[in-house]
């Protein structure tokens, strides 16, 4: 593991950290208890108190209403911890009796606190106080005590049976709301459940959400559909990726926009995937949806740590797989704070290469970090800093060929192609935010690296050409990306008349990739190289710059009407550097090519009416537009100069609510999305040239329904269901390279897919509880990328997935056991016609077996 002795070490320097931090806490008051409480809605943080210490609290609903609390982690007494979340926002808390606290602001305490200490407790029991109340009991476990935070009625003498749902948090406006309040189609995915059931790769967790699909290659590059927007293939990327908003990257093919890596979810706070056009707030690619990794921020509000050992076992495993993680918060100062974490890992390896006598070839390392620094020397002024790094490498590729006397989990490919795959993702941000008067300011500088170097067996192509050059069979493809992104956003926002809230900004990105691809001539055996049979262009670099202005107004019409309007103007530059290819593959004479140029306009738009029954119930309408950037042709006679952009525009309406006292969820979208000029490769009848046009056109509509369920204490059920036509509504041109009739199914979609799971929390002694938890996931039947006219394409069957997992959590102590894949299902998600080669298939992890060991600081 090369670089894993910097981790190793930045690892045992954290662990020093937490241990330095622990024994700096405990020495606060008598009988202090643990708490590791992340940054959240305020409400949701009292709860996850009175779940830990007892006590009931009850709080203003207006008080509650939109207020973020920091995050908790350490030991405190219950006095100290409920200072620390209250002090922040101006509130503080107050005793009605041993068991039960009520929040008040610090202003209505003071001003009825001149007759006796306990006036605002007293306060809080009248009718008029009890009137702003929506009681809303919410125990966590066995031993929790409600949290109130609501009803105009007296409290019920009794709590009731069910818990309260927790309330999500997201950015995807960008601005940070409650999920049930933004009018678009929003899951989130829980990072750190990721990280303790060691799902880790988007395949291992893609069927948790729905409307995605994923699509895997062989050598790692990965395709994201969201509602059946994608052409398959590795064409320009239809989904838009960002990192804490910066981002990610290629927006093109040429900018290697198809090698998403699989982030760590270690230090990742969530994953938020939107669904429908994002165009406007997003600018290119997000046509189809979005998928945003979010990380976690530093605070100053204390300190707190995290480590993390687990063990695991796959089906037809050479290797056992482990993975160790740590992270610690550090405040400087009150106005400074710092977040480091490292990680490394091994992914055992489950696929043989019975020719070369290898087992495991697939194993893969990981190792990597992230820095953060958060400084706030006012309520006015932030500056937050993060530095990710990951490193990731496969000794060999993750699929297996359906060949003569191969088994289910083998390959035959050559030496030296299965050891040479690996990647290096750097991720660096500065979010600047300021309070200019009533005006909001936000600064979001990005950069980053997303290094590939990956080997594919071409031999069943060229080994027949190879050989009589050469006198070796052995033919490996090659391939070095090293793409960089630097990104730019400026945007400002604030209200006018309490009647429009207004956010408007401008955005610069800059793309560049000095790619190389190259075939050897090798032995197959011994893997050494003996010549070179084609070089696809010397290192000369391809450039993608966008310019976007943007503007969203949201009017309040009524308390309950809104209707919000936005706008982007995208202006998009793609420039191919001149190259030469040589080599035999090309003949004695290398071909030359000149640099290509292509620009383009695209406007955006967004229109959202939403109509909020109550403060727990919308309704809302949603017309929205996408669109990917387009490429340069060559210059030949009769052939457009550029390919244009393409575009997808989305009607839909969509439900979000919360009943019974918040104790059943659910959101609801119809959609119908049109997709004009899908951007095609077409073929010149007199030269033969290939180049890039617009044709065809094609439709997705579908419904999708989610509901998350708490009918008895401690127990959660989260369930959806999708159903998705995605089709060609209009066939591909009779030259383009790929076939399409009107009809035709839209690749890697499946027409039907759902996802059911159960988790139950129970008490066991004091300080300890446990859990236990299933889930279920269907993906049907789908097919693969559109192919040449004749030609079959891939067929993917449906699949059934099911992962187990049970715990005990002791104190600060958290002990996971799993298994994923139960049932050992060879779920197809990637390989087969119109791929390289044609016989490679990828499939979803097999059973995985495992347990992660936990400790908070």
């Amino acid at each position: 593991m090369s670089h894993s002795w910097k981790v190793w070490f930045g690892v045992a320097a954290i662990l020093g950290i937490v241990g330095t931090g622990q024994a700096e806490a405990q020495r606060t008051g008598a009988q202090p208890l643990s708490f590791n409480i992340g940054a959240g809605p305020i409400v949701e943080t009292l709860k996850a108190v009175g779940a830990q210490t007892g006590l009931t609290v009850v709080i203003y609903s207006d008080l509650g209403r939109g207020v973020m609390a920091p995050e908790v982690n350490g030991s405190y007494t219950t006095d100290e911890v409920l200072q620390r979340i209250l002090a922040p926002a101006g509130l503080q808390a107050e005793y009605i009796d041993e068991k039960t606290v009520a929040v008040v602001s610090q202003a209505d305490a003071k001003r009825t606190s001149g007759n006796a200490s306990t006036a605002p407790a007293t306060a809080m029991l009248d009718d008029a106080y009890w009137s702003r109340f929506r009681l809303s009991l919410a125990q966590q476990s066995a031993s929790a005590g409600p949290l109130t935070d609501g009803p105009t009625q007296s409290p019920p003498a009794q709590p009731q049976e069910g818990a309260q749902l927790s309330e999500v948090v997201v950015t995807a406006q960008k601005r940070t709301e409650r999920l049930q309040d933004v009018p678009v189609p929003v899951s989130v995915i829980n990072a750190q459940t990721l990280a303790e059931n060691s799902q880790l790769l988007l395949r291992d967790y893609y069927t948790s959400i729905p409307g995605l699909s994923v699509q895997a290659d062989i050598v790692n590059q990965q395709e994201l559909s969201i509602r059946g927007i994608t052409q398959g293939g590795s064409g320009i990327p239809t989904v838009g990726v960002t990192v804490d908003d910066v981002p990610f990257g290629g927006a093109t093919n040429y900018t290697a926009g198809n090698w998403l890596p699989d982030f760590d979810p270690g230090d990742l706070e969530r994953i938020e995937v939107l669904r429908g056009p994002q165009g406007t707030l997003y600018g290119a690619n997000s046509m189809g949806g979005l998928v945003k990794f979010v990380t976690q921020d530093p605070s100053t509000q204390g300190f707190s740590g995290r480590a993390e050992a687990g063990y695991s076992s796959v089906y037809n495993g050479a290797q056992p797989g482990f993975n160790l993680r740590a992270s610690a918060n550090i405040p400087i100062s009150d106005t400074l704070a710092v977040r480091v974490s490292g990680f490394a890992r091994q992914d055992p390896g489950y696929i043989d290469n019975p020719v070369l006598g290898l087992r495991g070839v697939n194993e893969a390392e990981s190792d990597g970090g992230r820095v953060s620094a958060l400084w706030k020397p006012s309520d006015t002024l932030s500056l937050k800093l993060s530095a990710l790094y990951q490193y990731y490498k496969q000794n060999g590729t993750s699929d297996v060929e359906m060949g003569s006397g191969l088994g289910p989990w083998q390959q035959d490919y050559i030496a030296g192609v299965g050891g040479a795959s690996n990647r290096t993702v750097q991720v660096y941000s500065a979010v600047f935010k300021a309070k200019l008067g009533s005006v909001d300011m936000t600064s979001v500088t990005g950069y980053n690296i997303n290094r590939t170097y990956t080997t594919l067996d071409f031999g069943y192509i060229f080994s027949p050409d190879v050989q009589p050059l050469f006198g070796v069979t052995g033919a490996p493809y090659v391939q070095h990306d090293s793409p960089t992104r630097v990104s730019q956003e400026l945007r400002f926002s604030g209200s006018l008349w309490q009647r429009f809230d207004w956010l408007a900004g401008g955005y610069y990105s800059h793309e560049r990739d000095p790619s190389r691809a190259f075939i050897d001539a090798s032995n197959p055996t011994s893997g050494q190289i003996v010549g070179v049979y084609a070089v696809f262009g010397d290192p000369s670099p391809r450039t993608y710059d966008e310019f976007a202005g943007f503007a969203d107004l949201t009017y309040h019409i009524t308390d309950h009407f809104d209707v919000q309007l936005g706008g982007r103007e995208s202006h998009t530059r793609l420039e191919l550097a001149p190259y030469t290819e040589s080599g035999p593959f090309f003949g004695p004479t290398p071909i030359d090519s000149p640099a290509k140029v292509s620009k383009s306009d695209v406007f955006t738009y967004l229109l959202t009416p939403q109509f909020k029954v109550s403060p727990d119930f919308m309704v809302y309408a949603r017309f929205a537009s996408g669109f990917r950037p387009g490429g340069p042709n060559g210059l030949l006679p009769g052939i457009p100069s550029q390919i244009n952009p393409d575009k997808t525009e989305n009607y839909e309406i969509g439900a979000k609510g919360d009943f019974m006292d918040h104790l059943v969820s659910f959101d609801a979208s119809f959609y119908y999305i049109d997709w004009k000029n899908i951007q095609l490769t077409l073929i010149d009848k007199q030269s033969s040239f290939q180049y890039g046009a617009n044709g065809g056109a094609a439709k997705s509509e579908g419904v999708e329904l989610s509901v998350t369920v708490r009918p008895s204490r401690g127990l959660t059920i989260d369930g959806w269901v999708d159903y998705d036509d995605a089709e060609l509504t209009q066939a591909f041109p009779l030259t383009s390279t790929s076939s399409g009739a009107a009809g035709d199914r839209m690749p890697i979609d499946p027409r039907f897919s759902g996802h059911i799971s159960l988790r139950q929390d129970f008490p066991l002694w004091a300080n300890a509880s446990g859990f236990a938890g299933a889930e279920m996931s269907y993906v049907g039947y789908r097919e693969g990328s559109f192919t040449s006219a004749g030609q079959p394409r891939a067929q993917f069957p449906s699949y059934t997935k099911a992962d187990l997992r049970a715990g005990v959590k002791v104190n600060s102590w958290t002990v996971n056991a799993y298994v994923n894949n139960v049932t050992n299902k060879r779920g197809l998600v990637g390989g087969g016609v119109g791929y390289d080669p044609p016989n490679a298939f990828v499939y979803i992890t097999p059973r995985l077996m495992g347990v992660n060991v936990v400790k908070n600081f």
